[in-house]
């Protein structure tokens, strides 16, 4: 079953955009390289970081690809949440997606949340990310937690993979976990698409005038229809339940809405279209109004899958 839910867009939420739309005119955003904006945004990777005193903070290292760990000092850590971060397959995790991962930790005193650092192409592409999010999983299963008490979530390209390792497991007779969340997921490496066509003159991270994404970097000679690169071509006859979040304004809006029309029949698919809003817009935090929706509906949704 789908549930759409269309959210217009908060007269608040325009300055967000405009900020967006400026930030996408500086060279170091178009070319899609190291930018630090302290606490707008920072793809940098602190060795020092600092979680607040309340977070237990530790990383496990899977042959060689480290995944960072944070729960709630003092409480029981019965579900697991993965996080799958974005930039393409080509640009790593960074100190904004352990905010992220912060914030999922805010949704539930349970839950543990395991960040992957998976490789990053083009040294390491497909299908090196994927089978690195299954040996976590793998990891997890290992240790102890249920598949109910597992969650993936991820923006992007981590979005994408969220969806494609869920096929995996699928296909191999693995059981899968309870739900996906998404933001923006990029399900089509083959870059097409309704809104490739509508939104091309508006997006202002993706579309026209910007630096295209380099899908062969993570592809190199593989098919790009490969449901485990593009999800967008798998069968989604059984699937998991998801809560899938995009923005009007995306070049990839098609990425998610294909997803969750293919989904539709086999489980229940919660889509959240925020009107004018930019690729990964739960990213800009408590700064614009849908952000804040945005993270509202995912405790609210997390805390409904994980009862008990």
């Amino acid at each position: 079953m789908l549930y759409y839910t269309k959210h217009k867009q908060a007269r608040s939420d325009r300055f967000g955009v405009w900020m967006i739309q400026k930030a996408s005119t500086l060279d170091k955003v178009r070319e899609r390289t190291v930018v630090d904006f302290k606490s707008l945004y920072s793809s940098v990777l602190s060795p020092e970081y600092k979680y607040p005193k309340w977070i237990d903070y530790q990383i496990i290292d899977l042959d060689g690809v480290l995944t960072e760990v944070i729960s709630k000092k003092g409480e029981k850590q019965k579900y697991a949440l993965i996080q799958l971060h974005g930039g393409a397959y080509v640009l790593d995790f960074n100190d904004t997606y352990r905010l992220v991962a912060k914030k999922y930790l805010e949704t539930h005193k349970n839950l543990a949340v395991y960040s992957l650092r998976y490789s990053m192409a083009p040294r390491h592409p497909f299908p090196a990310a994927l089978e690195e999010a299954i040996d976590l999983y793998h990891y997890l299963i290992k240790h102890g937690y249920d598949s109910e008490h597992i969650m993936i979530a991820g923006d992007s390209a981590g979005g994408g993979l969220a969806i494609a390792m869920t096929l995996y497991l699928r296909d191999h007779n693995i059981a899968m976990p309870k739900a996906l969340i998404t933001m923006s997921p990029w399900t089509n490496l083959a870059m097409n698409g309704e809104s490739h066509e509508k939104n091309k003159y508006v997006d202002p991270l993706f579309g026209e005038g910007t630096k295209p994404l380099n899908v062969r970097a993570y592809v190199k000679n593989n098919d790009v229809t490969n449901p485990y690169i593009s999800p967008k071509y798998g069968s989604f006859d059984v699937f998991t339940n998801m809560l899938m979040f995009v923005g009007g304004h995306e070049l990839i809006w098609s990425d998610t809405m294909d997803i969750a029309n293919k989904a539709k029949e086999t489980n229940e698919v919660y889509v959240h279209d925020f009107e004018g809003m930019f690729h990964v817009f739960p990213l800009a935090f408590n700064k614009i109004k849908s952000s804040r929706t945005a993270w509202r509906l995912i405790k609210s949704y997390i805390q409904d899958m994980f009862r008990g």
